[in-house]
Parts: C-alpha cells; structure tokens; sequence
C-alpha cells in the first residue's frame, strides 16, 4: 500500500498539489454563512433527558413566563440619581425589548416599569441604579445567545442618554465575553503557533525551503479541516470557536510531527541511493521508500491519535462529543497530507529543497552526540534508569492523582470585561446574589387552588433551609419579594392584587406546582453553592414527600443546578473515555508491536505522563497563581490528547527499533533506534509542545492550564519518558542477547 501510494505521488506530483489546491477553493466557496453555523447550535449543551432539561420543560408549561435558560441582565446606573429622563428611557426600552422578545419562543421580560411590584427588587433604595432583565431559551454559552446578546446591546445604545451607565451581565453578558475572549484566544494562538513553527522548523532544519514544507501541508490541513467542520453543521452539528481552537493546535502540531517524520525518512533516503542515478528519479525513488519507510508509522501514530480522540464522542456532554468528531476529522486530513501533500511539494522543489544544505545524509544510527550516548548509557543499566524515572516522577504522580477541579466559568471571564464590571455595579447598589439565583419547583398532584396549603407549605420550606450555609434568602408564594422586604412592601402584598401577582408567580394549578427562588451568598459555580445547592434541594424534598407524598418531585434550574448536572455527567463522560481511549489504544499499539508486555509498557508511559502533568499543572496554578483548582475540562482534554498524542513518538521509537531488531541484537538495536530517532523526535517534540502551548497565551484560565499540561506533557515525554524509561523498560524485559543470529541478520555487525 505505502509503496503504490510513494510512487503515484512521485510519478505526478503537480497533480496532487493541484487536487489538494482545487479541494481547499471549492470548500471555501460551499463554506455555510455565519447564519447557518448559528442556527445549527443545539439549545442545551447537555442531553434531553438530563434532569436540567427536563426541569427547564417543565417549568416553561408551569411558569412560562419565568422559565429561561439564559438570563441577561441590564444594569444602568447614574451617580447620584437616575433622573426623569433616565426613567422614560428605561420604560421605553422595556417595552422595545418586550417587542422584540416577543418575536422570539421563550423570551421574556422583567422590568420595574413592566411589573411595579419588582421595583424593590430591581431599583436601587439609594436610587442610582436599576436593573432590567431580559429571559432567554439558549444556553448561555452558544453562539445564539452571544447574537442576541449583541441584538440587545445594539437596542440599549441607541437612544441611551448621555451620562447614564450601562453593562450587560448574568449568563448572558458572561456567555457573550466568554464568547469575544475565545474568538481572540483562536485568533491569536493560530498567529502564535504560526511564529513558533517558523522560528523552529528554521533552526531544525537551518533551510528555509525545507521548512516551508510541513507549513504549506499544515496551513492546507487547518484550511481544509475548519472548512469540513463549517461543511458539517448542514448535518446538525455545532462547532464552538473551544472546539477549533484545540483542533487548529492539534492539527499545527500533529501535522508537523508527520511531515517531519516523512522528510527525515525521505532525506536519509536519499544518503543511501546511488549517485550515478538521475537525480529526478533518485528523489522519487527515495520519496517512495521513505513514504514505504515512515509510513507505517505515521500511520500508526495518526490511528492512536485519532483513535483515542474520538473515544470523545462516547461523551454525553456536547462540547466534548463535538470535540471528539472534529478532532477524528481534522487529523484524518493531516494524515492524507503527511502522505500525498508533503512528498509532493517536496519533490517539486527539486534539488534546492534542503539549500543551503547538503540534500544527502548519513545512515542516523551511526550519529554521534548526546543521543548516541544517552543511548549507551540506557543498553549498559536499564534497570537504574528505570528506577530513576519512576523515583523522580512518584510524588506528581500522586499529586495528579488526588488533583482538585472548579467548575467556576465566572473566574475565567477576562479582567475589567462588561458582565464583571455589571456584577461590580449590582455589588454596590442592590444584593448582588439575585444576579444568579436558582429556583426549586415542587411538583405533586396535590397542589391545586388551595393557596392556604400553598403558604404553609412554603413557609416551612423557608424556614428549614434558610440555615443552610449560603442561603441568603428565598422567595416564595409566603414571601414573594422574600424575607427581608419593608413593612410597606409586606402590606402591599398582603392586598388581594399582591396575592394574585404573589400566586401567578409562585404557585400553578396546570401542571400543579410550586416554585421557590433561592438566593445564594456564593458565587454561583462554585463548589459551596453547589454543596448549598444539594442541601437545600434534599430538604425541600424531604418536606414535600412529607406533604404531598412519595409521587412528588423536586426539580432545580438557575445557574448552579446546571452546573452541578454538567459535573455529574462530565464525571460519568470521565470514566467512560478513559477506557474507551485506554482499549482502542491499547488495541492498535498492540496490533503494531504484536507483543502484550511491550504494548502494556508504552501505554502505561503516557498515563504516568499524564497523572505528573495533572500534579504539575495543579501545583503551579495553585500554589503560584492563586487558583482554587484546575478546570475540570482540563482533566478529560488533557487525558485524551497525551495518552493518545504521546502514543506517537513510542510508535516512531519502538517502529525504529523493530526495524532493526530484524538486523541487530536487541541491546544494538535499542541503541540504533535511540540514536536514529532521537533528533528528530525532539524536534518534533519541541514543535507539538509548543504548539499545543501556545494555548497558554489566549489569557484565559482553562486555555492557560491547557498549554501548560500540554506543553510540559509533551516536553516530559520528549526528553525522559520516551527517550529512557521506554527503551530501558523494554530491554529489562526482552534484553537477553540471543544466541545466534539474529532474523534477517547481515554480514554487517557494526555498531
């Protein structure tokens, strides 16, 4: 297979540039508009039949005009008063907003100038402020919500008044700078990765032509792989800019690692033809022994890589399913590049390929240098340099273990953006915990009309869980403003027009239910308001199945309920891609290397890599940076990339090694192979780590951590794990010389 596919590129390799060229145009002409890529968004991030979703659908038939997903806040303020002016403004906006919610399935509007009895709620006691919120059915972090976020600031500044102050926050304004940040952070990791990749690749190679080799095969793959993505939201599917980003880096540093595994390959060969041939026909001889040489491995590498990153797709959480199908897609072009697109550009720059450079080189186990002897040293004491490894690497092994995660999103928005300088203005003029208030809904077949049962019941539920830890108020059909509201406001709820607002807002006869808001003290994602959460929830249960029966049901939306069903599933998502990744993995490096024992060895190598990256990358952002943990997302992405990315370098190794193995005793062998393919690999290695690191400059928290975990995965890798524990660990086990002559032996015993 690899020997047809080296000479069909090497017979027309003007073809196959053309037909990579031809392919990249008609994409970037089918390309979907931004439209289409929004509307292919699902609503929810999680699946129907999460419990979120299903509270989310029953709360729009019992309370519709209270049920969102995505609440945006509008704040203004004016110091020291809002004036007249500032009041007509705000009603008039109201009502525009109104309007334009109503184009709109599960908008809603709550303003003090639409419902009055809010006021005290939504207008500062100092008079400086007021708030208008604005209810939505799209989770907060898609694309649709970040347009209609934009649709509605667009609205606010078009008749604001000079002098008043506006920010948008809550969700929405959190899911709209998340949003801006990401699309920066993509913009400028792919010029960073761009820089890094030139400046090494120039000093690897020291040819400036050679360089641009795996630059045009990865700029074409990046190109052609985004444009397949945008090509697949015709079938319903939702790329995030999270998505592309990780993918864009993956594919830069992947695709590096092949090209240059093929163009050492295709260099070394070329040292080994004749020098009477024609020069022509000496490149695509040697073009198509090095494809038959490397191809194999890159192979190998590309099956492990994309193997293990579309076991994300067994994910539930769409965010990592996606990932999961766009990376299997993205890396499957980089593979048909390594093999079509690199030869043949390589072939049709001709002889001044590696100018000002020889074209040839020597036979690279013969090298000498620091490979050569970290290689002697790793065949005369296998056994001290495993126990080394694994003394040194022990205590982060440990550390990532027992690693801690937040979930926290609201500490990943960028310094000084508009939803943090919102929740400063909230801080100052009104409670700032009714920004991300979550809400219990009692659902039994026994409340109907009986508004009496309804208080009590509620007031019981007041006074139970507002000793929980956190819980600084809750409103109800007892307490519709909640507990702390003036004596005026109690008498004005207590008319007979207050308890019908009090009871379309807390009670519903069709579906019968009750419906509880609960304010936190905790920032909303943060593990004590979801262990508040938890609690409050079980108490309101336990006092429902005590009124209402066993058949009554408690259902919880807001902010952190939804965090905390993210957290469950994306623990269960954990669990069932570490397998999947460790099984298929497992399964194709054994398939390679045909032995159980050397196949277990270099998949447990990258999952001690990866539990040291874990404790690392935890320790510094701890430690150093003040960080409560590490972003949960940063578990699963960072399991997957290096157990599965850090399978590329053992194959290339340990393919070497068995080549040679058919010539050599296994201790030269193990020798030859590190001294062969030393260079290369921790060039390539250099190249991926800073790649996948330059994550690390987006700005953002979870990017950062990424690159970090990466970047120091793949470097520990490079230069340790793979270099010496692998090839030390290997000849403890299969390191008896063998008598005789070993298979395929030759005449030729040099060293």
């Amino acid at each position: 297979m690899f020997e047809r596919l080296g000479r069909a590129v090497g017979a027309a390799p003007v073809r196959w540039v053309a037909g990579w060229v031809a392919a990249s145009a008609l994409l970037i002409i089918l390309s979907p508009s931004a439209r289409n890529l929004t509307e292919a968004e699902p609503r929810s991030l999680l699946p129907a039949d999460q419990p979120y979703n299903r509270a989310i659908e029953f709360e729009r038939r019992a309370f519709p005009d209270l049920a969102y997903r995505t609440r945006t806040v509008l704040v203004f303020e004016r110091t020291p008063k809002l004036t007249s002016d500032d009041d007509r403004y705000l009603a008039d906006l109201s009502q525009q907003l109104t309007t334009e919610c109503g184009q709109r399935e599960g908008w809603s509007v709550r303003s003090p100038y639409l419902q009055p009895y809010l006021a005290s709620r939504l207008e500062s006691a100092d008079g400086a402020a007021a708030m208008i919120i604005v209810n939505s059915n799209s989770n907060y972090l898609t694309n649709r919500s970040v347009v209609a976020v934009g649709a509605i600031e667009k609205l606010v500044k078009k008749d604001l008044p000079a002098g008043l102050t506006f920010e948008v926050t809550g969700e929405g304004g959190l899911g709209r700078d998340l949003a801006e940040a990401t699309e920066q952070a993509f913009d400028r990791t792919t010029l960073v990765t761009l820089a890094v990749l030139i400046v090494i690749l120039a000093l690897v190679y020291r040819a400036p032509l050679a360089a641009l080799v795996p630059l045009v095969s990865i700029g074409t793959s990046v190109l052609v792989a985004v444009m397949l993505l945008n090509q697949a939201t015709r079938l319903g599917w939702g790329i995030s800019t999270i998505e592309k980003t990780i993918t864009v880096v993956l594919v830069f540093g992947s695709g590096t690692d092949y090209a240059l595994f093929w163009l050492s390959a295709f260099r070394e060969r070329l040292g080994a033809g004749g020098e009477r041939e024609d020069r022509r026909q000496r490149r695509r001889v040697a073009a198509a022994r090095a494809t038959v040489q490397a191809g194999p491995g890159i192979l190998t590498s590309a099956a492990t890589t994309i193997g293990g990153l579309m076991m994300l797709m067994a994910a539930n959480l769409l965010p990592s399913f996606n990932a999961g199908r766009a990376l299997g897609i993205a890396l499957t072009v980089s593979l048909i590049a390594a093999l079509t697109l690199v030869p043949a550009v390589a072939l049709l720059m001709g002889s001044v390929l590696y100018w000002p450079r020889r074209e040839s080189e020597p036979d690279p186990s013969h090298r000498s240098g620091v490979w050569a002897r970290l290689a002697g040293v790793i065949v005369r004491r296998p056994a001290a340099v495993t126990a080394g490894v694994l003394i040194v690497l022990a205590w982060p092994m440990y550390d990532g273990w027992n690693a801690h995660y937040t979930y926290d999103a609201l500490g990943v928005v960028p310094a000084n953006s508009g939803s943090e300088r919102g929740q400063q203005i909230v801080r100052e003029h009104f409670s700032a915990d009714q920004i991300f208030s979550w809400t219990a809904l009692v659902q039994t077949s026994r409340i109907r009309t009986d508004a009496e049962t309804a208080k009590e019941f509620s007031q019981r539920v007041t006074a139970k869980c507002l000793s929980v830890p956190g819980v600084a108020d809750i409103w109800s059909v007892s307490d519709p403003l909640g507990t702390k509201v003036s004596a005026a406001m109690q008498a004005l709820l207590a008319t007979s027009a207050g308890q019908a607002r009090a009871e379309q807002a807390y009670v519903s006869s069709k579906p019968p239910a009750l419906r509880f808001e609960i304010m936190l003290e905790y920032p909303p994602l943060s593990g004590d308001a979801m262990e508040s959460c938890l609690t409050v929830r079980q108490r309101i249960e336990s006092l429902a199945k005590e009124w209402f029966g066993k058949a009554s049901q408690v259902h919880a939306t807001g902010l952190t309920p939804y965090i905390l069903n993210i957290k469950r599933v994306a623990d269960r998502d954990h669990r069932r891609v570490v397998v999947l990744v460790v099984v298929v993995i497992f399964l194709i490096v054994l398939a390679l290397v045909r032995r159980i024992v050397l196949a277990a060895i270099m998949l447990a190598a990258t999952i001690m890599i990866y539990l040291v990256t874990l404790g690392v990358t935890e320790a510094y952002f701890v430690y150093v940076v003040g960080e409560p943990g590490i972003d949960w997302k940063v578990r699963l992405f960072s399991f997957v990339v290096l157990v599965a990315v850090g399978q590329d370098y053992n194959v290339f190794l340990i393919t070497r090694l068995l080549q040679e193995r058919a010539r050599h005793r296994e201790k030269e062998a193990t020798r030859r192979a590190i001294a062969a393919t030393g260079s290369v690999i921790s060039s390539c290695g250099l190249i991926m780590a800073a790649t996948l690191g330059s994550l690390a400059v987006t700005g953002l928290t979870f990017f950062q951590e990424l690159g970090m975990a990466f970047a120091f995965g793949v470097l520990l890798d490079t230069f340790l794990v793979r270099p010496a524990f692998v090839p030390a660990t290997y000849l403890l086990i299969h390191g008896r010389e063998r008598s005789g002559e070993p298979p395929g032996a030759r005449g030729d015993r040099s060293p």
